[in-house]
Formats: C-alpha cells, sequence, structure tokens
C-alpha cells in the first residue's frame, strides 16, 4: 500500500515537472542564442584586436541596447572566481534568474574540467582564445574559436579545456537553482574560499531578484 501511495505521489510530481518544463518554462525565456551569436559576432569584428576589455565593454552595450535593464552594466570590479568541475576561471554576471542566467566566463592562463549535468541548455559564445572539448569515445578534440558557438544541451557531459587564455560569452537556459550546487560544490568542500563563495551568493541572489521584482523569472 505504502509503494502504491509513493508511485501515486511520484506520478504527480513528475507530471507536474514535465508541464512546468516543457509549457512554461520555455515562455520565461528572454534572450534568444541566435541574437546573443549575432551581437558576438559584430562585436569581435569592430573591438581593438587584444583588448578583451574593450570586447567586454562592447558586447554589454550592445545587449543593454536590445535587452535594457535586464542586463547588469558592465564594471571591471564585480568580477569573481569560480571553481566547478574541478576547472577555475572567473565570471562577470550579467543576468540571472530562476531560468537564465547570462555571464562572461574564462581564464587569463587557461583551465580544464568536467562540465556538470545540468538541467539546462549551455550556449557558449567563444570571445578570446579557444575552448576545446572531448565527446567520449571521440580521440580528437572539438575546437572552438572566437565567434564559435560551442553548445551542451542538458543532460549531456564533457570534458572541456581552455588551454590558454579564453573568455566567452555564456548564456544558460533552464532550471538554474539546480545548477548551484555544481557552482557551489568545490569551493565548499575543496578550495574553502568563503570569500568568492559569498561575492557569488551575493551577486547571484541580488540579481535573481531584480529580475524578479521586473518581473522577469
Amino acid at each position: 500500500m505504502n509503494y502504491f501511495k509513493i508511485s501515486i505521489v511520484l506520478g504527480v510530481l513528475l507530471s507536474v515537472y514535465y508541464y512546468l518544463d516543457t509549457y512554461v518554462l520555455p515562455t520565461l525565456y528572454i534572450f534568444d542564442p541566435e541574437v546573443l551569436h549575432g551581437i558576438v559576432k559584430d562585436s569581435i569584428a569592430i573591438a581593438p584586436p587584444g583588448n578583451t576589455t574593450a570586447l567586454f565593454y562592447e558586447i554589454n552595450g550592445r545587449l543593454r541596447d536590445v535587452y535594457g535593464d535586464n542586463i547588469i552594466p558592465y564594471n571591471t570590479d564585480d568580477w569573481m572566481f569560480n571553481n566547478a568541475g574541478n576547472a577555475m576561471g572567473s565570471m562577470f554576471i550579467q543576468h540571472a534568474s530562476i531560468s537564465e542566467y547570462l555571464i562572461f566566463f574564462g581564464t587569463a592562463i587557461g583551465t580544464e574540467g568536467h562540465t556538470g549535468v545540468h538541467a539546462a541548455n549551455d550556449y557558449f559564445f567563444i570571445l578570446k582564445g579557444e575552448q576545446w572539448a572531448h565527446d567520449l569515445g571521440d580521440p580528437d578534440p572539438i575546437i572552438y574559436k572566437p565567434g564559435d558557438l560551442h553548445v551542451l544541451e542538458r543532460g549531456s557531459v564533457q570534458q572541456y579545456s581552455m588551454p590558454t587564455t579564453c573568455f566567452a560569452l555564456e548564456l544558460a537556459q533552464g532550471w538554474i537553482p539546480a545548477m548551484l550546487p555544481f557552482g557551489f560544490a568545490d569551493t565548499m568542500f575543496s578550495t574553502l574560499d568563503l570569500g568568492t563563495f559569498g561575492r557569488t551568493v551575493y551577486f547571484t541572489a541580488k540579481s535573481m531578484i531584480e529580475s524578479a521584482l521586473r518581473g522577469k523569472f
């Protein structure tokens, strides 16, 4: 009898999740990956060669032209380190909500790690350098260069590497709160960098609350 009740509850929960995931969640998205890709390619084309900071400002300005106050103005003070999946880099949060985040992410010296398995689609627009990806069973790397888009579909997994300096614009669309344990686990159980943990919680929560107050979830 208890197993029957449990199966009924699980069935209801799975049905609700399917409905929300299929019919509700996509209506919350405000970013179009194709629009972002165009902004990235146009910005790379006109930004001064080798000036990554100028490229950040250019992309952020164009994003604000399209998406307005949904994009946090770029500045050099609000970057934070990020350790996840054994990889280390730094990020700047431009937008965060329960259904999406948009960040600059990268490293000046290279890194390598596990993508994690997520209930979200991840769009990685390369701005500078190269990102290498390894699919299980494929002996050759997939190499993404400036202007390229690397899409990691929800539930997929890869090994990835940024062999040297590499920065990207990253968009995730899906159940963002479910990604947070992956984003915090290395900090909590390995690096113990509580300063970075505090900054990450602060800027993530701040952006999510501001998005909610604008009716963007």
